[in-house]
């Protein structure tokens, strides 16, 4: 700084000399008025800005445009403190508890002391939302002390709980007229950015998304850059409403959800069988690679997880109770359950690789608000491998995981990506050793020719994992499958082998995971399948139609029972409704061959079969049409 000018290097590295607290507006203005119209955000120093943040040290600015992902959270962001802007001045006995934003979609959590309000009440507010963001009135965003904070929003109990639990001595506050809100993202200035929206919902929530908070309501939108970025959201929205796997799961009686155990699904037969088809599927591949399959407690004393370094991470997570004065807990994970086993018994360095297996159920205590069908339960079944190598060992074991990991991805046709996280802040043990967990990762993908981008300071607290992204139908992202490396947790069990010394030795342990939860990889297959799932995993594999019970019954039970002698799944709708009603309701429930049965069929020995998504039947022979289902089964 010279002369109370400062300087400000910007992204392609030219230098401008401005005068102190000059804001970011002027400076992207001096850059040229068509690029001030294209800036939303500032970052400064590597830190997001408003374009009205004043300049008062020497800087490296780079300008964020609308068109990047930053400035999509920042119209969301400022959407959501617009929105509490509205509500708070459109009805009475209102106080804002939250705004935000998650994925696409921006929120604001409010309480009404005199009325709810309800979906009419969308339209007020969007009319009043327009004519705001028409006038574009200056937000006025200022970073003040938590102590001046307090003052300036001390009639509002929400704001102040924000304040009091943010761990800076600074916050920000943004304001139009007398209305003051706390926020932690940056504003968008320019208001007329901000048309590509739309308020989608108004729904109940609780603050802080605890069940035993006071009620709150939320209303909720999704917003975008561009008008077409919108629409395309909105086709890709109607298009998931019909691939939900919560409305699939209820139409072919998959689950259900109970408020005696929120968070818990209850698996009805049909879906227990495609559960335990994941299962068999999984566990036949995994026998042919030498994998040991275990069964551990669900419940286990509290010291284990201390012991184990879990604790730290997880306890607020978990569910405890009480024997005989002893305090245990339901486990969150299967790792140290896995860890006793082998420490049970005496190893050899001529016994590893160990490969340790098991479908484990696991308990986590997830928000009530965060749940979601089968995406965000508090219980579910991990596929769960714990693999005890020596180091040498170490790199052909993760890629003989990785071509299992390909081998079921490729059998649902899942595209994937492939992606590194190494050593976080809050990590455990020794740089050496990481530093050689990640070389490691690093060798088998590299001497594979695997393409994998790097998530920096993501692993895991003992050690560096290599996660697997699925692609779904519609081009989401899951991540399931992950691979984690571990010199921690051998320590704290104190687990070793003897080597070729006879000394003892410690191993090193590979976490793997390829579905992750069983329960969420059902609900994204049911979304990627849009629920017409492959012949193996069908709960219904066939059914069976005769067009009288009484005359054609006795051959339907004949074709019924050969089927089932072959380990076909098979049901039969001898019900009273019109035959037209049964061929309908066995396409909604996407059973993948149905079967009709008439005069013709019986004379002939013969069956009518229509494949689900055919208009048309075939006709087969009894033989041939079990010799085909057969071929067409994997498992």
């Amino acid at each position: 700084m010279f002369n109370g000018n400062v300087k400000v290097q910007l992204s392609n590295n030219n230098v401008l000399e401005v005068p102190q607290n000059t804001t970011l507006l002027h400076v992207a203005k001096n850059i040229g008025s068509s690029f001030s119209k294209k800036a939303a955000l500032g970052d400064v120093n590597g830190e997001l800005k408003e374009l009205s943040y004043s300049l008062n040290e020497d800087s490296k600015v780079n300008f964020i445009t609308f068109e990047e992902p930053e400035a999509e959270a920042s119209i969301r962001y400022t959407l959501s403190f617009l929105v509490g802007y509205v509500i708070h001045n459109n009805f009475e006995g209102i106080e804002i508890a939250d705004i935000g934003v998650s994925n696409e979609s921006f929120y604001c959590d409010f309480q009404t002391t005199i009325k709810n309000l309800n979906k009419d009440d969308i339209k007020r507010i969007n009319k009043s939302l327009n004519k705001l963001i028409e006038s574009n009135p200056t937000i006025k965003v200022s970073e003040v002390s938590s102590e001046k904070a307090q003052q300036l929003v001390a009639d509002q109990k929400y704001m102040r709980y924000h304040i009091e639990n943010n761990e800076n001595d600074k916050v920000k506050i943004a304001e139009i007229g007398d209305y003051k809100s706390l926020i932690s993202y940056p504003i968008i200035s320019n208001l007329s950015k901000l048309k590509n929206y739309k308020l989608k919902n108004i729904s109940s929530t609780n603050w802080l998304r605890d069940v035993n908070n006071e009620a709150l309501q939320r209303i909720s939108g999704i917003a975008f850059a561009t008008e077409t970025a919108l629409a395309a959201h909105e086709k890709f929205l109607e298009q998931y409403h019909n691939i939900n796997h919560r409305k699939i799961g209820k139409e072919l009686e998959l689950f259900t959800f109970s408020d005696y155990a929120p968070g818990m699904p209850f698996y009805k037969h049909n879906g227990q069988i495609i559960r335990l088809e994941l299962q068999n599927f999984l566990r036949k591949l995994q026998f042919a690679e030498d994998y040991q399959e275990v069964y551990t407690p669900f419940i286990m004393n509290e010291a284990l997880w201390k012991n184990s370094g879990h604790w730290d991470h997880y306890k607020d997570n978990m569910y405890f109770t009480e024997v005989d004065d002893v305090r245990y807990s339901l486990k969150p994970m299967n790792c140290p359950g896995h860890m006793l086993i082998y420490k049970n018994e005496h190893h050899s360095y001529r016994d590893l690789p160990i490969r340790m297996a098991e479908f484990g159920q696991v308990h986590r205590h997830e928000l009530s608000g965060s749940l979601n069908g089968l995406f965000r339960v508090r219980t579910f079944n991990q596929d769960d491998a714990h693999i005890y190598v020596t180091k040498n060992q170490i790199e052909p074991e993760i890629l003989n995981v990785l071509n299992l990991i390909d081998k079921v991805y490729t059998i649902f046709g899942f595209e994937y990506s492939i992606e590194l996280s190494t050593r976080p802040d809050d990590y455990m043990g020794e740089i050496s050793l990481w530093n050689f967990a990640e070389s490691s990762l690093k060798n088998v993908l590299h001497y594979n020719n695997l393409q994998y981008t790097v998530n920096e300071k993501d692993g895991a607290f003992y050690g560096p994992k290599i996660d697997i992204h699925i692609k779904d139908a519609l081009g989401r992202s899951h991540q399931c499958g992950t691979i984690q490396l571990d010199f921690q947790m051998p320590e704290k069990f104190d687990l070793h082998y003897i080597n070729e010394n006879n000394e003892k030795e410690r191993p090193v342990v590979i976490h793997r995971a390829i579905y992750g939860s069983i329960d969420r990889f059902l609900g994204i297959l049911l979304e990627h399948y849009a629920g017409n799932l492959p012949l193996w995993l069908a709960p219904i594999q066939v059914n069976i139609i005769p067009v009288n019970n009484q005359v054609h019954l006795d051959y339907v039970t004949q074709i019924k029972q050969n089927l089932k002698s072959k380990g076909i799944r098979v049901a039969v709708d001898s019900s009273n409704e019109k035959m037209g009603y049964k061929i309908r309701n066995a396409q909604i429930k996407k059973i993948p061959y149905t079967i009709v049965i008439g005069d013709n069929e019986v004379s002939n020995h013969t069956l009518s079969v229509r494949k689900h998504g055919n208009k048309s039947a075939q006709t087969f022979e009894a033989d041939a049409f079990i010799e085909k289902i057969l071929t067409e089964k994997i498992s």
